[in-house]
């Protein structure tokens, strides 16, 4: 029997190769090269880890603003990995990294769908995060627990638009 199926699956493995169709992951999903010299499945890796690394930092500054003596050391570098962070954002999203590469990711296609949406959504959060920066290197806990809200919004404001809605 396995003499039977064999021509017919070659030659739907010709077409699709033909096509450049792959199964997700493969060379047309995970494992396909960018510009940039990643494979999509290392972009998304890298776009995770960067995004967890600005979350943590905001979880660092909110945290010490909610103790009785916030430390400005702990927070000045927090903001800084925010403010070094936020330009880079926009890069860690090139086309062909979203749902569609077969790798698990909170993106939503309306990323690539709307880039000026998207663009502005970063410029926001560009924009905050030098505010909070200049805010930070003073000792005014309050400004800077301001500043923090307005980065958190631009946060909150393009995972509304461009991040799938966890349950």
């Amino acid at each position: 029997m396995a003499k039977k199926t064999a021509a017919p699956v070659a030659i739907v493995s010709l077409m699709l190769a033909a096509c450049g169709g792959e199964a997700p992951g493969g060379v047309n999903g995970g494992d396909r090269m960018l510009a940039n010299g990643m494979t999509v499945k290392q972009q998304i890796e890298v776009r995770q880890k960067n995004l967890k690394e600005l979350g943590a930092s905001m979880k660092t500054v909110s945290d010490q603003l909610k103790n009785s003596a916030p430390s400005l050391d702990a927070i000045r570098p927090a903001v800084q990995t925010i403010k070094s962070h936020a330009p880079d954002l926009a890069s860690w999203f090139p086309e062909g990294t979203g749902p569609e590469a077969g790798i698990e990711t909170e993106a939503l296609t309306k990323i690539w769908e709307d880039p000026a949406g998207f663009q502005a959504a970063h410029q926001r959060l560009v924009a905050e995060s030098h505010k909070l920066s200049d805010v930070a290197t003073g000792e005014d806990f309050a400004a800077i627990g301001a500043q923090v809200g307005a980065v958190g919004g631009a946060c909150k404001n393009c995972h509304d638009s461009f991040r799938l809605k966890k349950d």
